[in-house]
């Protein structure tokens, strides 16, 4: 379904392919009934527990190295800081986040602000998540069609969200219209090869784009300002998995690179136990220092000013200290998912 939707779409281009002649009718029926199917998988990724019944975290809302999230803690921070860092750049008091997840997001950027915060995600488990965990509101939507009026929100945020929509145009597009100020959004910059395998073996909400620097040019109109730049460098990629902790999983990995990672997971391993929140800060600040001299980024993050004088110099610092240490305890599930996420 991935492939004939990005392949024939009559709009999207992907790494799948360009775009012919199918009927918009029939595209738009094949779109929805993907969107359908993600949304199932979504409500049940959300409803996921640990074998002792707490809800099995997507973002970092129990804290740093939490066993009951996935893995990839260390990216979220480092998008998370980032996020704060272009925020601070602007003048806001309200703010909607398109595709909230369990609602960390805006939880943050609450506390951090002081702002007005709104949520939206197509599940309604993980608006569900974001509303008992966070008492945030949050409001289960398709985001090709926002329920909300024209320049509605000060500043309109999407996190780690366009890269899974295969019309993305057209969330792109619902995003600059409910923005009054500006929209941050972040994205990963992924190997088009590796976006090809996912369209290929169909896995259900994969990344089906891969964007770069220049990827929403053409979506912009030209009286607005960009800030963009790079973030999670890949010279960086050891070091953090260092600090994450965690064995690095020998699935779909060819034979050479099995041998390899299972020599490397021990090591891994053992770092968990001497890498904590002062390596990761230093990651950061490091980070930070590569993404302005080197691309060897692996994820982006724009900043979309519909006020070119928006943008404010100097920003005050992101306390990293205060991000390390935002955390709600374990929160557990009445109702719990029968697909039992792995035991924390």
């Amino acid at each position: 379904m991935l492939t004939e939707i990005l392949g024939r779409s009559p709009s999207v281009r992907s790494a799948a392919g360009g775009s012919a002649g199918w009927p918009h009718q029939e595209w738009r029926e094949t779109v929805d009934q993907y969107t359908s199917e993600v949304k199932q998988w979504l409500n049940e990724r959300f409803r996921a527990t640990t074998s002792d019944g707490y809800f099995y975290a997507h973002q970092n809302i129990y804290g740093f190295k939490s066993p009951y999230a996935e893995p990839g803690i260390a990216l979220r921070y480092v998008i998370m800081y980032n996020v704060l860092k272009a925020l601070s750049h602007l003048r806001f008091d309200t703010l909607l986040d398109v595709g909230c997840a369990e609602g960390y997001m805006i939880a943050v950027i609450r506390q951090f602000f002081n702002a007005q915060v709104q949520g939206t995600d197509l599940s309604e488990e993980a608006c569900a998540r974001a509303r008992e965990i966070f008492q945030v509101p949050a409001d289960p939507v398709d985001a090709v069609q926002l329920p909300y009026a024209d320049e509605a929100f000060d500043v309109v945020l999407s996190s780690e969200t366009l890269e899974h929509i295969p019309n993305y145009e057209e969330v792109f597009r619902e995003l600059l219209r409910v923005a009054r100020r500006a929209v941050v959004i972040t994205v990963p910059q992924d190997p088009p090869q590796l976006v090809a395998d996912n369209i290929r073996r169909q896995i259900p909400h994969a990344h089906v784009h891969a964007f770069t620097l220049d990827s929403f040019r053409d979506l912009i109109p030209s009286v607005y300002a960009v800030q963009a730049w790079g973030l999670y460098s890949g010279i960086l990629r050891l070091p953090y998995r260092l600090v994450e902790g965690r064995p690095i999983s020998l699935e779909f990995r060819g034979q050479y690179e099995q041998l390899l990672l299972k020599a490397l997971n021990p090591v891994i391993t053992f770092a968990d136990k001497v890498m904590n929140e002062g390596a990761l800060k230093m990651l950061l600040k490091l980070d930070d220092w590569l993404a302005k001299r080197f691309p060897t980024q692996r994820q982006l993050i724009f900043v979309i000013l519909k006020d070119p004088t928006g943008w404010i110099e100097p920003a005050a610092a992101v306390d990293v200290d205060e991000l390390l240490a935002f955390q709600v305890p374990l929160h557990p599930l009445s109702d719990p998912s029968q697909a039992i996420a792995p035991k924390a």
